[in-house]
């Protein structure tokens, strides 16, 4: 009876094992369970607001227009979206500022950095910020 017991129990830590080796080799070849890949998406918030006068020099639109341009010539795929960021300067006064997002996927973080150099020149702004995620990307083309 003890032999069955023992028996048993090492047949459930052998089926655990071997769940738990593919868990980790699916995740370590960046494929999920499913459909679709785990990558990276880089998110980049860039505020409109100078940053020698710490207002809105030019126009929203004119700046999409700037990031668009920018954007157009290192991905072939992208998705701009308009928001509003706040943030406390050095003295402690809230801001507030038109922000234009954007998501960029299958690329790589040196591309990224590209892009940010040129439209922190070219918006003239100190910083944007960049969020790096990892997401499970899939593109769907409807049922057959």
């Amino acid at each position: 009876m003890a032999e069955k017991k023992w028996l048993t129990l090492n047949v459930i830590i052998i089926l655990i094992s071997v769940v738990n080796l593919i868990i980790t080799v699916t995740l370590a070849s960046n494929i999920s369970p499913g459909t679709g890949n785990v990558k990276e998406q880089y998110v980049m918030y860039i505020g409109t607001n100078d940053k020698n006068t710490y207002k809105q020099e030019i126009s929203t639109d004119e700046a999409k227009k700037i990031v668009d341009e920018i954007c157009l010539k290192h991905f072939d795929g992208y998705t701009i979206q308009d928001a509003v960021g706040s943030w406390k300067d050095e003295t402690g006064k809230s801001t507030h500022e038109n922000t234009i997002v954007c998501y960029f996927d299958d690329t790589d973080k040196i591309t990224v950095y590209k892009v940010a150099d040129e439209i922190i020149k070219k918006l003239n702004q100190n910083t944007v910020l960049i969020e790096t995620d990892r997401v499970k990307m899939e593109y769907y083309s409807g049922q057959k």
